[in-house]
């Protein structure tokens, strides 16, 4: 029997299989079968069987529906309704080729059935294939919960940050203000240089805390996806930007972006941020020019993409630059030449990801600078992640 039996597989973590087979004419040689390959434990009761998985957590179950000392149907209905909500293992039973008996299996919650006279091949690449599904299916649901634990986390930093650090920031500026009314008169040059430093600190404070919530807020308050006009979003953020468009002269030439379906309030926050850079860093020499391009398109065996292109004739930025300008707090210029948090770029990079696509730049110094975005045109419908 033994040179009959499939080479045992070295396993890094060897999984547990609880069989329970009192009855069967198979019996022994079944768990002599399964020890070469993984950790056996044996179950005679139907008592036993439910201890047992609720102690090993077993990879697979494996019991006979003609157990002598228990009805291997009945324990994998009661298995299905109790134990395997929190722990889930695979269950596989066998006995004869009865197709009633077959239907009567599966309608238990079983996840195969083997027929008797067991073929030992095909009982070994079956258990794999369930031990395998067991597993994914395991590290898939611990992989959901670290993430509705980071998405606690992340709520909770946003309610820190919006609440109790937003409260001594309005004080500090209350306090500077007061100074400043009631207080100016017996102020030396050098206190007054140091109001100045504290209400410009306070500021500074403000725009960086209101970066970090709209950044967590890109995950705790998302919406769901829906046809949105790109170009009528651009039109609103050109409008909205007015009077530092106008203050600068700068001039726009605005493709037809087309409609994808995407995050309206979130599509808004990415051209805001790509503008607002392009004005912010123009040159000073000339007038700002922003190009926005767009095009559709669909690569083989791919769904299609729009891909929009954000160009302008600024300082641009060394090309070396190119990648490290979209992380958190990165800044290329000191604060004294540009005012700003370092978190835009960032904001924009975590927007297109969560939109499934992606943001690159290119540019040079006193080139101007171009950003390209690509993202679906299509999306399935997503549900929306609760807020703070």
């Amino acid at each position: 029997m033994q040179s009959s039996f499939p080479a045992a597989e070295e396993n890094q973590k060897t999984p547990v299989v609880l069989i329970s087979c009192s009855g069967s004419v198979s019996c022994n040689e079944l768990q002599y079968f399964l020890s070469q390959f993984y950790t056996v434990v044996n179950a005679e009761s139907c008592h036993d069987i439910i201890n047992l998985a609720a102690y090993y957590f077993p990879d697979l179950i494996l019991m006979s529906v003609e157990n002598q000392y228990c009805d291997g149907l009945r324990v994998c209905e009661k298995l299905q309704k109790n134990l395997f909500k929190k722990q889930p293992a695979m269950v596989m039973l066998f006995g004869p080729e009865d197709d009633e008996v077959i239907e009567q299996a599966f309608a238990a919650g079983a996840d195969e059935y083997i027929r008797e006279p067991i073929h030992w091949q095909l009982l070994h690449s079956r258990a794999n294939s369930l031990i395998q599904i067991r597993r994914d299916r395991v590290e898939l649901t611990n992989f959901t919960n670290r993430l509705e634990q980071t998405n606690r986390e992340l709520q909770d930093f946003t309610y820190v940050v919006s609440h109790d650090l937003q409260e001594p920031l309005h004080l500090i500026h209350a306090f500077a203000e007061r100074i400043n009314t009631k207080s100016h008169s017996v102020l030396d040059d050098q206190g007054e240089l140091y109001l100045e430093r504290i209400k410009v600190a306070a500021s500074r404070m403000q725009s960086l805390i209101d970066g970090l919530l709209q950044y967590s807020r890109l995950t705790t308050q998302a919406q769901e996806f829906v046809p949105v006009d790109l170009s009528l979003v651009v039109q609103e953020v050109i409008s909205d930007l007015e009077v530092r468009v106008d203050r600068l002269g700068a001039l726009f030439k605005i493709a037809d972006l087309g409609l994808i379906d995407a995050d309206p309030i979130q599509m808004r926050q990415l051209f805001q941020n790509l503008i607002s850079n392009a004005l912010k860093y123009s040159s000073g020499n000339e007038a700002p020019y922003i190009e926005i391009d767009s095009e559709c398109q669909k690569k083989e065996s791919a769904e299609p993409v729009c891909r929009i292109v954000v160009k302008d004739n600024g300082i641009g930025f060394d090309s070396c630059f190119q990648d490290q300008i979209f992380g958190m707090f990165q800044r290329l210029h000191g604060r004294d030449e540009y005012n700003g948090t370092g978190i835009g770029l960032a904001i924009c990079k975590k927007i297109v990801e969560r939109h499934g696509g992606s943001i690159s730049a290119r540019s040079a110094c006193g080139k101007g600078a171009e950003f390209i975005v690509i993202l679906p045109l299509k999306h399935q419908p997503i549900k929306q992640i609760s807020g703070e």
